[in-house]
């Protein structure tokens, strides 16, 4: 059962050094992969507390002024996550190819790690993000594809306003919670989520037909996960299209169909092992892996726990 954990504490005896490479670990393995560069004195940090609910890794960061750059070379080498982000104090300055949003109170903030550009962090800020992996959101309707950058102002949008409260009050209750309990507000902190980004969507998106031919696609792949293979030819069948407007569909999110099948059957071999007492071995068939050991290696890729390592420390069955 995951717990609030301190990485980095004022009270901890390190050296400046020492602190400057904690917080480097703390922003690849909490955030994602960057260039960093402290425009203050190390000493003013502050702390780093951790606070997850499975694979969702929920962060409260204590942040000195700063800079960062991510490149390429870093989205080439991450996983596919999203990353929600909520200020109590202080701004954070994010300029993306398309555009800069300013992270502040009253503000949420969701980025993929697709995205690339420039962070600075003017002042001293205290925030709470939470990186959830893409097999995660696969489960969840988020009306086709998750966004580069969206900011959401709370006081606009009463779903942000829902989902901040969610997310600054779990906390609470986290401590005294069973597995099962844990999974359920995971799964709803997931629904609050992918609502408010279908919300965001201008309704003019609905009728696009690329748009409306993935989601379509997606619900095919759902539903036939469980069939074997699923090849782009097979979904060109299905709707009566030719195999490029298949892989048109997919890259207008910036997916191909197999990153998303790979997904969804990750995702499901998850819920196996937190709500099931299946084998490993029959997850693995179910799900349209090659074995236990070809899902073994798919799921520390994408857990950074093999499958019995994940059940021992989540499973609830």
């Amino acid at each position: 059962m995951p717990l609030s954990r301190s990485i980095l504490s004022p009270t901890d005896p390190l050296t400046a050094e020492e602190v400057d490479f904690r917080w480097r670990l703390a922003v690849r393995d909490r955030l994602a992969g960057m260039d960093l560069q402290p425009k203050g004195p190390v000493e003013g940090f502050g702390s780093v507390r951790e606070l997850d609910l499975g694979d969702l890794l929920i962060t409260d960061w204590v942040c000195p002024q700063a800079e960062g750059i991510r490149g390429s070379n870093f989205v080439r080498h991450d996983d596919d996550a999203l990353v929600l982000l909520t200020a109590h104090t202080g701004r954070q300055i994010i300029e993306t190819s398309d555009e800069t949003v300013v992270l502040r109170p009253g503000t949420l903030l969701l980025m993929s790690t697709r995205a690339t550009g420039r962070f600075v962090i003017p002042e001293h800020l205290t925030k709470r993000t939470v990186r959830m992996p893409m097999t995660a959101m696969s489960a969840f309707d988020t009306g086709g594809g998750v966004p580069g950058c969206l900011l959401l102002e709370t006081s606009q949008s009463p779903l942000a306003s829902l989902l901040q409260d969610f997310l600054m009050s779990m906390d609470r209750h986290v401590g005294r919670m069973s597995a099962a309990e844990i999974e359920g507000t995971r799964n709803a902190l997931l629904v609050l989520i992918a609502g408010a980004i279908r919300g965001s969507r201008p309704d003019k998106l609905d009728s696009g037909f690329l748009q409306l031919l993935r989601r379509q696609m997606e619900a095919w792949i759902l539903d036939h996960l469980t069939g074997g293979a699923i090849r782009v030819a097979d979904l060109a069948a299905a709707y009566n299209v030719a195999p490029r407007t298949v892989h048109r569909a997919f890259a207008s999110t910036g997916d191909t169909v197999q990153s998303v099948v790979r997904t969804h059957r990750l995702a499901a071999a998850r819920g196996d092992l937190v709500n099931t007492n299946l084998s490993i071995a029959a997850i693995a068939y179910r799900w349209g892996f090659c074995d236990a050991s070809h899902l073994g290696r798919e799921f520390r890729r994408e857990f950074s726990l093999s499958p019995s390592d994940y059940r021992e420390a989540h499973g609830f069955a």
